[in-house]
């Protein structure tokens, strides 16, 4: 992995260039183990939304919408989205969308240009140096949680390792050791923001890739559309018509 980011910062137009999926690959020829970026993303993406939604909203039993996400190999596309919104009455498309996003302020954020540095806790998944046993953990600088949490990963480090001891203690040491070590390289990033050349990387791509998008159904015109917004760009969609098959394969 370092090889590949010492290539890649040698050039500026390479840095530019550089896809996830090739990170990806790279690294399942470097080392099988480490888990893929883009699906440590996606899951840890879904997953925040899943903790966020609220089923039933209305007597009518009506059910409140989401956003999920969805990696696509063929645009090189990250795309953020919801499903199933009805366009309101008496609404254009556009004052429907931009309604709906306006509801969510951490995504809504990410389209003004004066917010759109910010980090996004549901992009998180992505940043593969500090995940740890395979999650992303989450420090806050309260030296006793801190504690608590780094007590218990190394327990689960030595549980989860128990295969691999052998007869020899020595062996087993170093291997319980060499865990711990990069949960402290781990934690010293997150506590201090330091932010090492692969996140860089990432979150270049993440720039240039993220989208987000909302299916908006014409019951009236029986024709279905999505707005879509790219990060940073304002709050105004672009517009088209497409139904969720057409995204669904893409």
């Amino acid at each position: 992995m370092k090889l590949l980011i010492s290539l890649i910062l040698i050039s500026t137009s390479v840095f530019s260039q550089i896809k996830l999926t090739d990170i990806d690959e790279f690294r399942s020829f470097s080392n099988p183990e480490e888990k893929s970026i883009i699906e440590s993303g996606t899951d840890f993406c879904n997953k925040f939304f899943e903790k966020n939604k609220k089923i039933v909203v209305s007597d009518s039993r009506n059910f409140k919408n989401f956003f999920l996400c969805k990696f696509s190999n063929k645009r090189n596309r990250f795309y953020i989205y919801m499903l199933s919104h009805n366009k309101k009455e008496n609404k254009t498309i556009r004052e429907t969308c931009k309604e709906t996003i306006l509801n969510w302020p951490w995504i809504s954020d990410h389209m003004d240009e004066n917010f759109y540095y910010q980090s996004k806790e549901y992009l998180k998944g992505f940043y593969i140096e500090n995940l740890f046993n395979n999650k992303i953990l989450n420090f806050t600088k309260n030296l006793k949680d801190d504690l608590n949490l780094i007590n218990n990963e190394i327990n689960n480090i030595i549980i989860e390792n128990r295969k691999r001891y052998t007869l020899n203690n020595k062996d087993n040491n170093l291997l319980v050791e060499n865990e711990i070590k990069k949960l402290t390289r781990v934690y010293k990033r997150i506590i201090t923001r330091e932010e090492s050349n692969l996140d860089k990387i990432i979150k270049s791509q993440l720039n240039e890739i993220v989208r987000y998008k909302i299916f908006i159904n014409d019951t009236k015109n029986f024709t279905s559309y999505s707005c879509n917004w790219k990060p940073g760009n304002g709050i105004e969609p672009y517009i088209k018509k497409e139904k969720f098959k057409e995204f669904e394969n893409a």
